[in-house]
């Protein structure tokens, strides 16, 4: 399930940029998670689980509205104005944060010397990249774009990380399929009441590449892999799914250098290579109890 999440969301990226040749951006990212929400509506009204609280529906639709909403509505708008593989090396800033939130919310996973590194580390990587450009379009330059793109990676690295956190923490006894669903109908409804606030009027162009790739993120980029997503966080660590954007932001690069002809300078290499660092170290912060280890362990064999 790790791998087959790694690999998927490393081509998301360049399906997202491919996509946004012809369609506006909150429009399309609204309308994959509707649609992805539609393909799960059949199974998720069928599975036999039981009802969820009106606590656990609330906290469902909040970390809909984060790790759907907020964070795609900002991956789909950031990636308008720069680079796939930038964007996929931004948003690598993620399990930094996990560590952050998971301390402060979940009390079996507290923050470490390591911890702490990774996330400063992740910091200055950001600040490496973002630096130079953010600087210079204080002067008026044509760099404004490149900083807001890479400002909104950060964000939806941010709402994504306290997403999942919260969600090990409030609905790690609810269904999968449950969640995902819910958190798709929260999410797409937000990002659609963003589109059409601020899309008013946007051209749509239909061609076999738009459609191609809004089918691909709606059902093998979203549908299939939170469900998976969220029955790996309810069998290891937190800690482990943060390690998941290192092995995809590497595809994200190398796919968005292949298929697109993407280019790094020296100094996004730089920042790159402190952010990757810097989920390495998150990735390592330290193993959990035996105990719970095992309790893990034999978890993930069921």
């Amino acid at each position: 399930m790790y791998v087959a999440l790694c690999a998927v969301w490393g081509s998301t990226w360049l399906a997202i940029k491919i996509g946004l040749r012809d369609l506006p951006p909150l429009w399309f990212g609204g309308i994959r998670m509707a649609l992805a929400c539609v393909l799960l509506t059949p199974f998720a009204l069928s599975s036999k689980t039981a009802p969820l609280t009106s606590r656990q529906r609330r906290w469902v639709a909040w970390t809909g509205v984060l790790q759907i909403g907020v964070a795609y509505a900002c991956v789909f708008q950031g990636e308008e104005w720069i680079d796939s593989g930038l964007a996929a090396l931004l948003f690598a800033t993620f399990p930094a944060f996990v560590g952050l939130f998971a301390h402060f919310l979940l009390p079996e996973e507290r923050l470490r010397p390591r911890t702490v590194a990774a996330a400063l580390l992740g910091i200055a990587g950001v600040a490496v990249i973002e630096g130079p450009e953010a600087l210079a379009a204080l002067s008026g330059g044509a760099t404004r774009l490149l900083v807001a793109g890479g400002a909104l990676m950060v964000v939806s690295a941010l709402a994504a990380a306290y997403s999942n956190v919260a969600f090990k923490k409030h609905l790690g006894g609810v269904a999968p399929l449950t969640t995902t669903w819910g958190q798709t109908a929260a999410g797409s409804l937000f990002i659609l009441l963003l589109a059409a606030l601020f899309e008013r009027g946007a051209a749509f162009h239909w061609t076999t590449s738009a459609v191609s790739s809004l089918l691909y993120l709606a059902i093998c980029g979203t549908a299939l892999p939170f469900v998976g997503l969220f029955w790996l966080l309810r069998r290891v660590p937190v800690a482990v799914i943060g390690t998941i954007p290192i092995v995809d932001t590497v595809l994200a690069i190398l796919l968005g250098s292949v298929v697109l002809g993407e280019s790094f300078s020296p100094r996004v290499l730089a920042g790159g290579a402190f952010i990757l660092v810097s989920v390495l170290l998150a990735a390592s912060k330290g193993a959990p109890p035996d105990q719970e280890r095992k309790k893990n362990e034999t978890a993930a064999i069921r």
